[in-house]
């Protein structure tokens, strides 16, 4: 889900992409952001590319 948020993707969006409805996508991307500490969508896309970093061989 991540990524997809990183992409631009709208709750509504990731939810059809995952059937998930949007209120549920809404939840998991609050948690995203608590658990990465990001306070900003910018923000979570900086942590994300340093975790896709740090697993690229």
């Amino acid at each position: 889900m991540l990524s997809l948020i990183v992409a631009g993707l709208t709750n509504k969006e990731i939810g059809r992409a995952l059937e998930l409805s949007p209120r549920t996508v809404e939840t998991h991307r609050a948690n995203l952001f608590a658990k990465l500490e990001a306070e900003s969508l910018a923000q979570l896309i900086r942590r994300y590319a340093a975790l896709v970093e740090a697993d690229a061989p």
